[in-house]
């Protein structure tokens, strides 16, 4: 059986700006969408391509890996296909790309998939691995680990001090740091 593992980018394998998180969205009691199908993807525009050409291009330069973030990808690339599943917008494909390509991650990675609907970013990976059959997903968010648990996605949580201290589903396990992602991926995979 071929095994998907699904990875957060931000406060996942990217360190944040500072070393802070603060993005992480606390709503642990978002309900499974009736409809959780992908919007079609709308026609690029002239504010696109300007953003494409001037913010994306620094936006996330400066955010080296985070400790251990190669390792686990590599012991789900060993276990299956991995997905780098990300609710930064399409706009910054090229720039995510060349970050995956510079800290090694993107011959470990068979896709790389950004919103480029208007759903949040919870919202998106609902209807993204709802359909998917992902093993485990990674991420920090705690919305989006509540959300696809309820979906019955299994997801490790990437602890941060805003989503410490908050009840989840059964299916959420919270992981210190990603050697603990690494332990629960070998874990996952203990049956094949």
């Amino acid at each position: 059986m071929s095994r998907l593992w699904s990875f957060d980018l931000d406060g996942v394998l990217a360190e944040p700006p500072f070393g802070w998180n603060p993005a992480i969205n606390r709503n642990v009691s978002l309900e499974r969408a009736t409809d959780a199908a992908l919007p079609p993807v709308p026609d690029t525009t002239m504010i696109d391509r300007l953003l494409t050409e001037t913010w994306y291009r620094v936006r996330y330069v400066l955010r080296p890996p985070r400790p251990g973030a190669l390792d686990a990808v590599r012991c789900a690339s060993e276990r299956g296909r991995v997905i780098v599943l990300t609710g930064r917008h399409e706009r910054g494909r090229r720039q995510t790309q060349a970050w995956l390509i510079r800290y090694g991650f993107a011959e470990l990675v068979d896709e790389l998939v950004m919103n480029a609907s208007a759903l949040a970013s919870a919202r998106y990976k609902e209807a993204y691995l709802r359909r998917s059959g992902a093993t485990l997903h990674v991420d920090d968010d705690a919305a989006t680990v509540a959300l696809l648990a309820r979906n019955g996605v299994r997801s490790g949580l990437v602890e941060w001090p805003r989503n410490r201290n908050l009840t989840y589903p059964p299916g959420v396990t919270r992981c210190v740091d990603l050697r603990e992602v690494q332990d629960l991926i070998r874990e996952l995979s203990a049956d094949d």
